[in-house]
């Protein structure tokens, strides 16, 4: 068994040699043997070796506990050791997540940041066969469609998963084998947790019967994966990015069959989180209801229909603003976005923002505007206004004042 191991590890050594790498580190059994094995192997690798702990804060002293441990592993190692604190369930609580949710989220936003600082190439994290199995199964139970359910991939930007080949059987006769201290999270117990409950009542029981029979799951896995490429080759054209917004023409996209739409808005929402069949449904509503609206979506985002463009974009895009001009200035910077004022309006003070309710430019009203010209909801909401003396003297695409002059900073 620890020949499996050392053999799996083997096949991604080429991947490590002479990197600086920093290697995600919970405590638990499949951490453990991965910091191990990368600190046996330093050397003959040629690494530069970095850990990082993410202390979720949802359980208390015992995650001090584990914080704790993981530091004195690898001080004893003489690893170089990060830790993180993320305050997952005031995370959880604000955006209406799960701690499952929240806590990946969190964990791999502070592992990206001490990566940057130690300026390493990869993040090594322990995902298992096992864990692979898992999510096969989590993916089913929350709505997944033919084409999602590829699993952990081994290689994301960053990130790198070279234990994706080793079984816990594997992991736990490496330990053993090694006489490796490990911590336990006994959240891993509590069968309120999906995953959990998937680990000791699913995957548990089929190993129990059959393993081999994980060998087929992760097969299928592969199989939606390689459709799923197939369909992007076709189909990936149908949206893009714009300005940090996923875009599609909605006639378009209807005029796909059911299961290519459902793909088509899956991944569009897949640029910013983990989506589920509910996300999908939702927005494929919007795209056929005809009239201009909008949606909240998890962690931050929305999905709009207006005019005939589907979009889904971060809310912080249209954020409210609220800036002042002072007498004397010429320029202003907001969102990317520089306003030049000359003439008169140099040495006048103005309000810089964005749209309220009964705003008017003359007697006409500024919705009635937008409406008129067909400006999609995510532009009249983003749309910037100058205010002088309590009244409009410029809207953005809409009202034109040969004293301000917009321009576009790079990148956005």
């Amino acid at each position: 068994m620890t020949l499996s191991f050392d053999t799996y590890m083997e096949e991604n050594a080429g991947v490590l040699n002479s990197r600086v790498v920093l290697a995600a580190f919970s405590g638990g059994k499949d951490s453990c043997a991965l910091l191990h094995w990368l600190y046996l192997n330093i050397k003959r690798l040629g690494i530069s070796l970095h850990a990082c702990h993410v202390n979720h804060m949802i359980r208390g002293e015992n995650a001090d506990r584990d914080e704790e441990f993981c530091r004195q592993f690898c001080k004893k190692r003489d690893i170089a050791f990060y830790a993180e604190k993320r305050n997952v369930p005031e995370l959880a609580a604000s955006q209406g997540q799960g701690l499952e949710h929240a806590a990946r989220k969190l964990r791999y936003e502070a592992l990206e940041l001490v990566r940057k600082r130690v300026q390493a190439g990869l993040i090594l994290t322990a995902h298992t066969k096992d864990d692979m199995a898992e999510t096969f199964f989590i993916r089913v139970f929350q709505g997944a469609s033919p084409f999602s359910l590829g699993g952990i991939k081994q290689e994301r930007g960053s990130i790198f998963r070279p234990m994706l080949k080793i079984s816990t059987e594997d992991v736990l006769e490496y330990i053993k084998n090694n006489e490796i201290e490990t911590t336990f999270d006994e959240t891993n117990l509590d069968g309120a947790y999906l995953r959990n409950w998937v680990r000791s009542g699913i995957v548990g029981e089929i190993k129990r019967y059959n393993p081999a029979f994980l060998d087929k799951v992760i097969q299928l896995m592969q199989q939606s994966a390689e459709l799923d490429s197939e369909t992007e080759k076709r189909l990936g054209g149908v949206y893009c990015n714009d300005g940090g917004c996923c875009v599609a023409e909605a006639s378009r996209l209807m005029s796909l069959i059911p299961v290519e739409q459902a793909w088509v808005v899956r991944r569009m929402l897949s640029e910013f989180f983990r989506a589920e069949k509910r996300h999908v449904e939702a927005v494929l509503k919007l795209a056929e209801c005809g009239e201009s609206v909008r949606i909240d979506l998890p962690d931050g985002f929305n999905a709009e229909y207006s005019y005939g463009v589907l979009r889904v974009f971060p809310s912080e895009l249209i954020k409210p603003v609220h800036a002042v001009k002072q007498s004397g200035q010429a320029e202003l910077n907001i969102r990317s976005r520089v306003l030049t004022f000359s003439g008169g309006l140099e040495d006048a003070e103005i309000i810089i923002r964005t749209r309220k309710n009964g705003d008017r430019i003359g007697n006409k009203k500024l919705k009635d505007i937008f409406i008129n010209t067909k400006t999609e909801l995510f532009n009249r909401d983003k749309a910037l206004i100058a205010e002088k003396d309590g009244k409009i003297i410029w809207a953005e695409s809409v009202f034109q004042n040969n004293c301000i002059s917009l321009r576009r900073e790079a990148g956005e």
